[in-house]
């Protein structure tokens, strides 16, 4: 999707929870006053009776996959299959803005390329929205035990601004063959203090979180599974950004085409 003029898109909403990938977000700033990313993981916790704005300059463009859940899931739905569940609604708080989630973006990815129809359709979109939300807990609960142990070291500005850079090029090219070498060029680092400072940002290796390179084994990519309900997608797209590598800054002093068919079942939640 792109916008030829600038504008506001508002609108009023029932609750609900959504969570999406986008590939490509430029000169959007949306409600509370953050700025949309490409290459990272947007959520949004929609209140009862809330306004939704997004500002959008001339030649702001879009394109992403997300998942909307309706509280009849999340909250009735889970409730009783399960019991005690987790906080769902503050696991998509704390998985906001991760480029660190190739797993999430495999299934997005997943999702936006898929055309089946009828009952099929249904099925696998019932899965996709277990296995996101499966993924986004699981997350949120790392996130929260990391938090509990202290033990996340500090990072400079300026390196926490190249991982995350890095980060979102590797979950863009989680099929291409990135080697140590090109990665550590990429964010202006050495090799050893890149495996270092990865692990230190995200608790995992550049290997681990999804790039295909010489340090280790590729992940495979996740299938939908469970049987979850009330769903429904619809990707949005437009251009797809540049993946050019940025040139290194000095060295710093510390470490949206048509939209695609909505479906909804007998309980009103949607995928989009």
């Amino acid at each position: 999707m792109t916008f030829e003029h600038a504008g506001v898109m508002r609108y009023r909403h029932a609750e609900h929870l959504s969570i999406g990938y986008y590939e490509a977000a430029d000169l959007i700033v949306q409600s509370g006053g953050s700025t949309l990313r490409a290459g990272a993981i947007s959520t949004y916790l929609a209140e009862e009776g809330a306004e939704y704005v997004a500002l959008y300059q001339p030649g702001s463009a879009t394109r992403a996959t997300s998942i909307t859940i309706s509280p009849d899931y999340y909250r009735d739905y889970l409730q009783a299959r399960f019991g005690n569940i987790p906080d769902v609604r503050r696991a998509f708080a704390l998985v906001d803005g991760r480029t660190d989630f190739p797993e999430l973006v495999a299934l997005f990815k997943q999702v936006r390329a898929y055309q089946g129809t009828g009952m099929a359709a249904t099925l696998f979109y019932e899965g996709a929205v277990a296995e996101a939300l499966a993924l986004v807990i699981e997350r949120a609960a790392a996130i929260e035990a990391e938090r509990a142990e202290g033990s996340a070291p500090s990072l400079s500005k300026e390196d926490r601004a190249a991982l995350d850079d890095l980060s979102a090029h590797i979950n863009g090219n989680l099929a291409g063959a990135l080697s140590c070498e090109e990665l550590a060029r990429r964010a202006c680092m050495g090799q050893t203090k890149l495996k270092a400072a990865f692990k230190a940002a995200y608790g995992t290796s550049p290997a681990a979180s999804g790039a295909p390179s010489s340090c280790s084994t590729p992940p495979t990519s996740p299938s939908p599974t469970s049987r979850a309900p009330w769903a429904t997608a619809s990707p949005a797209r437009s251009p797809k950004p540049s993946a050019a590598a940025p040139a290194c800054p000095p060295a710093p002093t510390a470490a949206a085409a048509p939209e695609r068919r909505r479906s909804r079942d007998r309980r009103g939640s949607r995928l989009e």
